[in-house]
């Protein structure tokens, strides 16, 4: 087995992605080639015939080793986005979202006033905002995430309902737009203010401290 590792090492080249992970590969690898010679054992070859026509069926191994590299290279990047951008930025999400249906389950009616004018928002929630930004951001860094990952993660909530009016005014447009540019710009401004603007300076203003660059260590 040991021999056969050394061969498969020698012909598949070094990898660089760390000898834990090098060992597995080879080990992996060795261990599908035997499985094939010991079906051509079972067809009557004898075994160093049938070792050496399994490293055969591999034609090309610089080729091989592309793959390999290229697949880890892949699943390697899927995992940093995962940790650093999805998971913290389903966090921010989850929490405003969660915390704005617990106010409207209590039965608290939304009140924010702007300029002498009515907008609909929840005070305590907008309150907890700056927390929630910063709990994503601060995920985000530990993870090792870039500045515009923790810019993103913060911004989860907002980046919603800007998709969801856009579906709403396309969809507006598309049936009346006569009726929308009468009627419904200040229900856009208000939205816009309510549920875009409003929150996502209240968000940015909890993920500022986590959007810097590290300082070097002296």
């Amino acid at each position: 087995m040991t021999d056969e590792l050394e061969l498969i090492k020698a012909r598949l080249g070094t990898l660089g992605l760390g000898t834990c992970r090098e060992e597995e590969i080879l080990r992996e690898l060795s261990e599908h080639l035997a499985d094939h010679a010991a079906a051509l054992e079972a067809h009557g070859v004898a075994p160093d015939d049938a070792a050496r026509e399994a490293l055969d069926t591999v034609s090309n191994w610089p080729e091989l080793r592309n793959e390999i590299l290229s697949a880890e290279t892949e699943e390697a990047n899927m995992n940093y986005r995962t940790k650093a951008l999805w998971l913290p930025a389903l966090c921010t999400f989850t929490l405003s979202m969660g915390l704005l249906a617990i106010l409207q389950v209590s039965g608290l009616r939304p009140s924010f006033f702007l300029w002498s004018r009515f907008i609909p928002i929840h005070i305590p929630w907008l309150i907890a905002l700056p927390m929630i930004g910063a709990i994503g951001a601060f995920w985000s860094m530990r993870a090792g995430g870039k500045i515009w990952h923790r810019l993103l993660v913060s911004q989860a909530p907002t980046i919603l309902w800007l998709s969801i009016l856009q579906i709403v005014l396309t969809l507006s447009l598309a049936t009346d737009r006569h009726v929308w540019l009468v009627f419904k710009l200040n229900a856009l401004l208000t939205y816009l203010v309510a549920w875009v603007l409003v929150p996502s300076l209240a968000l940015f203003i909890g993920a500022a401290p986590f959007l810097r660059k590290p300082r070097a260590q002296a």
